[in-house]
């Protein structure tokens, strides 16, 4: 196990011996129950400082924080296992959402306004919402890789939407449309720069 590992299992083994829940531990210590729970979780690690002021609470040393423990990895597992899955579950059913949303105005606008053309945007508009929601969901929940990727995506269907937008309402442009993707690439130089530039923090 790592460092953040070790640190997991022994906080969450402190705070239930001295029967504290996180919020309680949080509050003592200053810090949000969020904070305690990424702790424990094994996302992240406090500050050297914090990580004194914890060892001084407990009574222990940092020594005694980030060693190995003798037991609790299993738990730590299943906990990040359970978490993956919950989060792989909101972010189907944030996408369901956006496709029922898409679908139902698909449908009433074909019902009431049988006439309007091209109802079927109602879906490739649903792309890059969909790309929205998946880059708030991992920038929320810390996984920069994939929040890069969904960046990425988004821009590139950003601009899909635009073009086909163009093609159905103004086919007369359809000529130099092509010079519209000219800018993603630095947008997408950009996020590339961005994802290697955090690396090194």
């Amino acid at each position: 196990m790592d460092l953040k590992e070790n640190f997991a299992v022994n906080l969450s083994r402190y705070r239930k011996e001295a029967k504290l829940t996180q919020a309680e531990l949080a509050e003592k210590l200053n810090y949000s129950d969020k904070a305690v729970s990424k702790w424990e979780r094994g996302e992240s690690v406090p500050d050297i400082y914090a990580l004194k002021n914890i060892a001084d609470f407990f009574g222990t040393s940092v020594d005694a924080l980030v060693e190995e423990p003798k037991e609790g990895t299993e738990a730590l597992r299943k906990n990040r296992k359970h978490s993956w899955r919950k989060r792989c579950l909101i972010s189907l059913c944030s996408i369901g959402i956006v496709w029922l949303v898409a679908i139902c105005g698909y449908s009433f606008i074909e019902i009431i306004i049988p006439t309007l053309k091209a109802t079927w945007l109602c879906f490739i508009y649903a792309l890059p919402i969909t790309f929205i929601v998946l880059t708030v969901l991992s920038a929320v929940w810390g996984k920069r890789f994939l929040n890069k990727i969904f960046v990425s995506c988004l821009i590139w269907t950003v601009l899909a939407a635009v073009q086909v937008s163009v093609t159905v309402f103004a086919p007369s442009s359809v000529d130099n449309i092509w010079k519209l993707y000219l800018i993603g690439i630095p947008l997408q130089g950009l996020v590339v720069f961005w994802y290697f530039l955090g690396r090194e923090k």
